[in-house]
């Protein structure tokens, strides 16, 4: 389980993922595309991983799909952060639009949701998930856009 926020030009993720029961604090959720744009996964860790070594890769050939599962959920959802234009959410059922000044996806999306509204910045959002959110564990990780200020 995962909670990847954005905000500002910045996203941020919780580094916890999970081996059967046991929780592992290491994983790696997020990349910066060639074009700058921030990518954060949640979902299957090996089919994730895969996307993220896409865009590591400078996003050469065909993008990995995520596979569709029962009941209209992904094997894997990706959230990106393009420099400029609206947010995109990645799915198995195809890509979702939104013009908002921040997002969150993943088991802590409604903690680190209402942590952005109350003026929290991606890191606190993703750090709030990990505190008040059953899925979010390990520490923060971070990547901002090349050119953002923060």
């Amino acid at each position: 389980m995962t909670t990847i926020a954005y905000r500002d030009g910045v996203m941020a993720a919780d580094s916890g993922a999970w081996l059967g029961g046991a929780a592992t604090p290491w994983a790696y959720k997020l990349a910066i595309g060639p074009d700058g744009t921030l990518y954060g996964i949640a979902g299957n860790a090996a089919e994730g991983e895969r996307f993220l070594q896409w865009v590591r890769d400078g996003c050469q050939g065909d993008q990995p799909k995520a596979e569709p599962l029962p009941e209209q959920f992904s094997s894997f959802i990706v959230l990106a952060a393009p420099v400029t234009g609206p947010l995109r959410v990645i799915t198995a059922r195809g890509d979702e639009v939104y013009h908002a000044p921040y997002f969150a996806i993943g088991a802590g999306a409604v903690a680190a949701l209402g942590a952005m509204f109350a003026g929290g910045d991606a890191e606190v959002a993703v750090l709030a998930a990990i505190c008040h959110a059953n899925g979010a564990n390990g520490s923060v990780r971070t990547i901002q856009h090349p050119i953002s200020e923060k």
